[in-house]
């Protein structure tokens, strides 16, 4: 992630999750790496294509965040990482489509309205049927 390690971790039933670490906040500091907003955002809302937080852990050292998981990592790394341009154009239609649908609920159907403000392709994760997830609200903005 852009502040933070993302490590795949496993439930004790077995469960897949996603877990980013964020540095804490040093003393003094009013900069959470954006931990606060993913909590304040993902933990009011639920919707097909955006990502689930399924829970979050803080202390002095360290603050996590654990989502579900998305096996095929970021729409950025389909496209330009090493399993780069191997996806065909209607899949990357239907891609498209549900991140647009995700962000069409963002800016219309939530109440306050929310504003993502860091869209990119590494923002779109995949999960196992290529479906597509907004993801780091890190930069989230009510309305």
């Amino acid at each position: 992630g852009g502040f933070g390690i993302v490590f795949k971790g496993v439930m004790p039933n077995g469960e897949q999750v996603a877990v980013k670490r964020l540095p804490a906040m040093s003393r003094g500091s009013s900069h959470d790496h954006g931990f606060n907003a993913e909590i304040q955002t993902l933990g009011r809302i639920r919707h097909r294509h955006i990502v689930r937080l399924l829970g979050f852990c803080s202390n002095h050292e360290t603050n996590l965040l654990v989502y579900e998981y998305m096996p095929n990592g970021s729409l950025g790394e389909m496209l330009h990482g090493k399993k780069g341009g191997h996806l065909h154009w209607n899949t990357r239609y239907k891609i498209a489509l549900e991140a647009a649908k995700g962000l069409c609920y963002l800016h219309h159907d939530c109440s306050p309205l929310i504003l993502h403000r860091d869209v990119k392709s590494n923002n779109i994760l995949l999960d196992s049927n290529f479906e597509a997830h907004v993801a780091d609200f890190g930069l989230a903005k009510f309305l």
